[in-house]
């Protein structure tokens, strides 16, 4: 079936913004796509919070997004989610407005490093802040009320489920229900030595120039390393070798002068590299760190999952999580803890365990497996006190 055309629409902040650092920026501007009609009284949205390295292109055919450059490769213009999105899937764009924005700090069209610093005209690079998992979900209210929507079904898949808990414990009279996707209450010791080591292969890479590298060759050497360590956690390592391409060879001079001799080596460089000429290292670097420091907890004066869980038990608002099996960055342990703290703050759960060979990456490739819950809690009662 052809995929519609969509575009990238912008809204532009008439006010700074401030962050939680204390930072402020004075310009902002949020990439977001819409799929589907609102209702009049606009009840029918739901908002999506994107992966790592995703976009606010999660649905249709989009082959260009204004002012930022060549970063928009052939592989960003299907939609990063068109399994799941749709006239009769499980988001159905017959019955719902979806809304996906771009994180700030990304590189697909929301503020970030690379954009131009309105004192001067020249990027941010290392002046831009530190972005927290609050500050996104506080910016997408403000998108939200900038569209006149009261409230929303929150929906997130990795990272964007982070996202997703951030803004329903903060904004719990604005959710509906809320759908976690691979993702927790917070980044593993184990994951957030990852992104650092991630980080520190950017940071590593001469051309880096401290993150002030716009007038020059991009880390591209880095960026690519730190992509590779990034994805082995994305795959189940078990079966990367039935993932992997079974050629192997190739020219990967960007990383290494050795010609690869293994299918697993020739599938990591080529993951490493092509996404290396679609990303920009700074916004890498603060995403990965927004996601390395994230625990709900730290969001309290107490530290406590009952503080911080509070708003959302008192709406009253239905969860539903889903663990992958051979998720190794959210892993079914901590997920079955993250369930867990729900359960006993009262929240009522709903708790999915995918058997999968694909680890992390089966929500993006396994669309069936989580169809039908999704469907319906969509469906279900609205929490109490909403409209």
């Amino acid at each position: 079936m052809q995929l519609p055309a969509v575009q990238t629409k912008f809204l532009d902040l008439p006010n700074s913004f401030s962050l939680r650092n204390g930072a402020t920026l004075d310009k902002v501007r949020v990439a977001y796509e819409q799929y589907g009609t609102l209702t009049p009284n606009k009840d029918n949205a739901i908002l999506l919070f994107h992966a790592l390295s995703g976009s606010q292109h999660a649905y249709g055919y989009n082959p260009e997004v204004p002012g930022i450059g060549s970063l928009w490769k052939p592989e960003n213009h299907e939609g990063w989610w068109n399994s799941i999105i749709g006239p009769g899937k499980p988001l159905d764009t017959n019955r719902f407005c979806i809304i996906c924005a771009n994180y700030l700090g990304g590189c697909y069209g929301t503020t970030g490093p690379a954009t131009p610093c309105p004192a001067d005209g020249q990027p941010y690079g290392s002046r831009f802040p530190h972005v927290e998992a609050a500050d996104q979900a506080r910016l997408q209210a403000l998108l939200l009320d900038s569209l006149g929507i009261e409230r929303v079904h929150l929906m997130g898949p990795s990272v964007g489920g982070l996202i997703a808990l951030s803004f329903a414990c903060q904004f719990p009279e604005r959710v509906r229900s809320f759908i976690s996707i691979g993702s927790g209450y917070r980044a593993s010791i184990e994951h957030r030595l990852s992104l650092f080591e991630q980080i520190l292969a950017i940071e590593l890479d001469p051309d880096f120039q401290g993150g002030d590298y716009y007038r020059g060759p991009a880390p591209k050497k880095g960026l690519a390393f730190a992509r590779i360590i990034g994805h082995k956690s994305f795959v189940y390592q078990e079966g990367l070798e039935q993932r992997a391409r079974k050629e192997v060879g190739g020219n990967y001079g960007l990383l290494t002068w050795m010609t690869p001799t293994r299918s697993t080596q020739s599938y990591m460089l080529h993951q490493g590299t092509k996404f290396a000429e679609r990303f920009d290292a700074n916004a890498y670097i603060r995403i990965a760190d927004m996601w390395a420091e994230f625990d709900i907890r730290d969001h309290t004066p107490d530290g406590t999952f009952q503080t911080a869980l509070e708003g959302f038990r008192r709406s009253g608002i239905p969860a539903l999580i889903f663990s992958i099996d051979t998720d190794c960055c959210f892993r079914p342990a901590e997920q079955q803890d993250f369930a867990a703290q729900l359960e006993a703050a009262h929240i009522p759960t709903e708790f999915h365990t995918i058997a999968s060979t694909k680890g992390h990456d089966s929500f993006l490739l396994e669309p069936e497996l989580y169809a039908e819950p999704i469907r319906r809690i969509l469906a279900a009662r609205k929490p109490k006190g909403t409209a």
